[in-house]
Formats: structure tokens, sequence, C-alpha cells
């Protein structure tokens, strides 16, 4: 496939965590519900309500200037005045609604301050296809000049994460983006697959665990170049990132939890009262998205005697009820300043009607946006229903609001994203130079604190395993525990000297359980193998896994950029070894294993075999990578000592004697590859 979805709904199994924070479960909550920050947006997000059809807007806000006209283009399906729900009797004529009667809770919202109606919203020379409108919307293309493939939501997370992977990093240790619902295999197109989001599509955040867990098995082959393919090539390539955030989803679903708000039964309710729930528990997710369909009524979208229910009164009632259930939950778990909900359909229905009591595909609408951050109001005029094009659709010519400038303003003014950012974003600075009123005074972005794009740096995790000669027992498969015994490991950082000369100043007042020697440890980068990202001296067990001094095993490097490392290994007097593979180090459950084969040490003949495991090779004893005579220099200088911790101890015996000169005879002329 040349596109990938930004954000995928195929099968049940295509639903990947943009989960919770189950691990600094810190809430989205301002610090004060009167006190807002202007500066502290990193915890914001935004709900993005797909509403999957092309909702009719002329019954959703009925222009009551036109309500002769109204009737007139729709003599079957027009709502009866004496049914409207008047939003605002203080707004000019030609911005005076009439709200559909189910739509009570958009109503109330708009009474509380708390929506913007932005009207004549679509872009230049709209398509009336479902799926190329759709595309259009959520890649930032549409009009004669515009053609993007890649998603603008991606393209915005990538300006503000540059090197994000698709991984847990500090700050962020949630996925960027989820997605909710249906959205018929479409999504956030993006060149790299399933990067920026996961789908939690028709999953109950609480059971992906455990349904996660269970889909165990062998790799998928032989995948047929077929639609079906394509889904299990999903599967697939989704699968690391499933493992990394499975648990986080439960965890964080399971901590957060609702207010005493009763949310409608039905699939967007449920939908938002995830997010609430996630949020809750601590989720900093930036991009939620939901989806609700049932907006395609071609026929009977009113009952034919009585046009205030029927099909679209159905689903009107279902989005106002619980979008409004939702913005009340937001409130009173105090969650209300950090959340904005935008809604928004792939396009209008035509002003007239068809013969079977429906509407056809039309060209322009509106969108709402919602929550305690919005400058309540209309934003643009009503629709001029009798200006219509050929075929009985809104005209285009009348656009009044691209939606790419709604989104804009969202972006910088919402997130705060600067201009470079709206330029990645969205291309041609007519949709960015634009903005409009829609975030108020106490939640807009004032300039001077948009954001600087975030390098991520993460909480590097990974367990090592490797195993040194002369210290290694072949009949056991596993290291002597010689220098713990006799107590002659030190308590601190030996390798502070050179060749090493690694400050660092880790300790230990008690002996880990099963502990053979200090080691050394690095982080190198994919681009240059030379350039040292993070090094921490450790411990290394009997079984050959590195711990830390508390005796926990696994590598831990706190704040290092979220990207590929080679790991380099050294021992005082071992010659050093790296990995031949770059790893990704939050990777859940990965273990490098240097003992398995010859291959797992960068470069050649880089480990000795002994029995059925690889070591590190022996007898380097001034730590320079090379076992030649200064090494056997440093023996004959040290020869004789006992009870020592002593680089010339080659097989950490306590003593420097014959067997050690015998390791440095067999080991001569070995030369590593890595040096300081």
């Amino acid at each position: 496939m040349n596109r990938r979805n930004f954000i995928k709904s195929t099968l049940p199994l295509g639903m990947l965590p943009f989960v919770i924070n189950g691990i600094s479960l810190r809430s989205l909550a301002a610090p004060s519900p009167l006190i807002v920050d202007p500066c502290a947006v990193t915890d914001r997000s935004m709900v993005i309500i797909f509403l999957n059809g092309g909702n009719d807007i002329v019954n959703t806000t009925v222009p009551l200037n036109q309500l002769a006209s109204y009737a007139l283009h729709r003599p079957n399906i027009h709502l009866p005045e004496s049914s409207l729900i008047e939003l605002d009797s203080s707004l000019p004529p030609n911005q005076q609604l009439g709200l559909h009667p189910q739509l009570t809770g958009f109503k109330s919202l708009y009474d509380d301050g708390l929506m913007s109606i932005v009207q004549g919203v679509s872009y230049e020379e709209p398509n009336r296809s479902h799926f190329t409108s759709l595309q259009n919307w959520l890649t930032g293309s549409g009009g004669p000049l515009v053609n993007e493939d890649t998603g603008w939501l991606a393209r915005f997370l990538q300006h503000r994460y540059p090197a994000y992977n698709g991984n847990p990093f500090i700050d962020e240790p949630d996925p960027i983006a989820v997605l909710f619902g249906d959205m018929n295999n479409r999504g956030f197109y993006t060149t790299e697959p399933y990067k920026w989001e996961l789908n939690l599509s028709g999953q109950d955040p609480a059971g992906f665990y455990s349904l996660v867990s269970s889909m165990s098995g062998d790799p998928i082959l032989n995948i047929p170049i077929t639609e079906n393919g394509e889904m299990l090539t999903h599967i697939a390539e989704i699968e690391n990132s499933v493992n990394i955030y499975a648990q986080r989803i439960s965890e964080t679903y399971y901590v957060g939890s609702n207010s005493t708000v009763l949310y409608p039964d039905n699939t967007l309710g449920n939908q938002l009262k995830s997010i609430a729930r996630m949020l809750n528990g601590g989720s900093r997710t930036k991009i939620f998205m939901a989806t609700m369909g049932g907006f395609d009524n071609h026929s009977y979208e009113v009952n034919s005697g009585d046009s205030t229910i029927g099909n679209h009164a159905n689903r009107l009632e279902e989005l106002g009820d619980a979008v409004k259930a939702f913005q009340d939950d937001l409130e009173n778990l105090n969650l209300d300043s950090n959340v904005t909900t935008v809604i928004f359909s792939e396009f209008g229905r035509k002003i007239i009607q068809n013969a079977n009591y429906g509407t056809d595909h039309g060209t322009l609408s509106s969108v709402f946006v919602i929550g305690k951050g919005v400058e309540g109001g209309v934003v643009g005029t009503n629709l001029d229903l009798d200006d219509q094009d050929t075929q009985g659709a809104a005209n285009p010519l009348a656009l009044q609001h691209d939606y790419r400038q709604i989104f804009a303003t969202l972006m910088q003014d919402w997130f705060g994203a600067d201009d470079s950012s709206l330029e990645d974003t969205f291309i041609s600075p007519s949709f960015y130079s634009q903005k409009l009123p829609l975030i108020n005074t106490t939640h807009i972005v004032p300039g001077s604190c948009y954001y600087v794009p975030v390098i991520p740096v993460v909480s590097a995790n990974i367990n090592v395993k490797v195993m040194l000669e002369g210290f290694y027992v072949e009949s056991q498969a596993n290291m002597h525990t010689n220098l713990l015994t006799s107590l002659l490991i030190p308590l601190s950082n030996p390798y502070t000297i050179a060749p090493f000369n690694y400050p660092g100043t880790e300790t230990i007042t008690t002996y880990p359980a099963g502990t053979v020697d200090w080691v050394l440890v690095e982080l190198r980068p994919v681009s240059n193998l030379s350039e040292i990202v993070a090094r921490k001296a450790m411990l290394i067990r009997y079984d050959g896994i590195i711990m830390d001094v508390d005796g926990n095993p696994g590598i831990n490097f706190q704040s290092v950029p979220d990207t590929e490392y080679h790991i380099a290994v050294y021992h005082r007097n071992h010659v050093a070894v790296i990995s031949s593979e770059p790893i990704f180090l939050n990777a859940s459950g990965l273990i490098y294993d240097f003992t398995q084969s010859d291959d797992r040490a960068y470069g050649t003949e880089q480990l000795k075999q002994l029995g059925s495991d690889f070591v590190m090779i022996a007898a380097d004893a001034d730590g320079n990578q090379v076992i030649n005579s200064l090494d056997f220099n440093l023996y004959q200088e040290n020869k004789g000592l006992n009870s020592v911790y002593n680089k010339a101890d080659f097989n950490a015996d306590g003593n420097v004697d014959a067997q050690d000169y015998n390791l440095w005879l067999e080991n001569r002329s070995k030369l590593g590859q890595l040096k300081y």
C-alpha cells in the first residue's frame, strides 16, 4: 500500500492502544478551577467526533430568517417552526438559528457559553464522494491545487514530536492519538504505518490487555496481495505497539472513573464515556477520535407523517445527549479546562429534498466546537437557501470558512503550535493565517507560550545478557561468584580510571544476590557507533543478566532520545562487545542476549564459544581492546597477588596466577571493535 491510515480501523484485531496513563497517574485537571496557566498546555487534549455519512446541517440548524424558503425547498421534510429550539435571540437575523428539537443538549451547552457553531464550512470545489471528501478532511486536501497524501494531524504531531517512533517516552507516556469507532478502513493517512496512533475500535479498554495477551502464536507468513492481506499486514505491523501499550490501557482505565453523570447507552455515548474515564485515569493522549454513523439519509430521513422524528432525529438525539453528558462529566472530574471537542461531517446534504423523504449529498456544512476554553457563539452567517448549485446543494462559491482554518486555529490557540508548525501541517498560508475566534481569552495560548518541538526522550529499559570468560563455569552454564564470596567486589563504580574515565557515582551498600562483578554499559546511536549517548556502571549476575545496583534486572537510562541504539558492554579485563543489531530500548519484554551466537556482537570473532554459550573474551587487562604484550606486562607486575580485586585476575578467583596467564596466552592478538 502506498498510503497508510494515520488512525486505522480494520477488523477487531486492529485496535491499537491509544491509552491511559498507568504509570504517573497524573490527571489532566488544572491546579485550580479558578486559575488557568496559559503556558500549561502540555496536558491538553482534543476530541474529534466524526459524523459518518454527511450530516444534514439544514435540518440540524435551521436558518430562522429563511423559514419560507426552507419550507419551499423541503415541503415534506422541513421541521415545523413550533418544534425548533431557538438558539440565541440576541444574534443578528442572518445568524438566527433553530436547533432540531432533539438537540436539547446542544442548546444547554450553547447557553452555558460552551459551544461555537462555525457556518458555511467546506473547501473549494468540494467532492461529494464519502471516501474522497473524508480523505480530503483527514489529509488537509481539497480545492484545485491542494492534494496531500499524508494526514494533517500526523504532520502536526510530527512537527511537535520530530523523533517520535510510536513508543512511550518521558512526559508523554501515552499514545499520541487514539481512535474509537468505525472509520470504514480509513483514518489519518500517513506514509509511515501505524506510527502515530493506536486503535481501540470496537474494544472495551478494560478488556484490551486480556485480549492482546491471548493473541500469542506463530508469525503470519505468506501474506496474500489482497484486501485481506492488507489487514493481515496491519496486524503484523502493529504487534509491537500493541505489546508496549496493552497493559497500560487496562491499568489506566481501571484507575480512572466517571462521575455520576448518566451517558446515553449508545455507541457515541460509550466512546465518550471511555475517553473521559481514560483522561481521569491520567491519560495524556493529545488527539482522541470518536465516530458515529447513520447520517447518510437518502431515504426516510424523517417519518412521512412527522418530520420531527425518524432516522435523523434519532441520530441527533444520540449526538446531543452524548456530548452533553461528556462535557458534564469532564466538568465534574475537573477536566473541562483541558479538553476541547470538535464535531464535523464530510459534507452537508442538498438544500432540496428528494422523493424518498431524504436528502442527497451536498456541499457546505457547519462545525461545532465545544468546551470550557471555547469562545461561545456563532461564527459566520446562515446558508442562503435560495443560493443553490445546479443540483440543489448549497452553492460551493458561498464557502465562508475552509475547514483547515478551523483546525489551524485550534492547533495554535488551543495546543500552542507556532507558525512553523502550522506551515508544516497545512502547507498553504491561506489556511493558517486567517484564524477564527474559537478559543476564549482565558484559555488561548499566547505567542510567548507556543511550544518548542519536543525531541522525545525515554526512560530506556532493556534486559541484556552476557557471560564473562574466566568467570564462566561451563558445566553449570553460568558464572561463579568467587569475588562476591570473598567480599572483594568494590562498593562503588570501578570505571573512573583510564581508559574508561567514567565519573559515575554508582554505589552499593549491600551486594545483590548472585553478583559477579561490575560492568560498564553504553548506548551508541545507529548513525555513529563512536558516539556515546549514555553510560552507566552496573552489576552482572551469575546468569549473565545485567542488573542495577539495587539488584533489579534490566538496564535503565533516564531521559535519552527515543530512537534505536546499539548497546555496548565493557568489563575491566575483557574485550568489550557492542550489539550487532540496533534495538528500541523501551520494547516491552525484550532481552538482548549476547550468549546466543557470535553474530550477536558487532564485528567478527568478538565472542568465544564455551559449551552452549558465547562469552566475552578475557585478558584485556589495560582495557584498550587489544590483547597484547601490554596486558602480559600487567600480569607480570601483579603476579602472585592473593585475595585482591585486580585487573590481571582474568578468572576472578581473587588471585593473579598461572591460570590467568593461560587465558592471556590463549587470547593474545584478539582485537575488539570499540576503543576510547
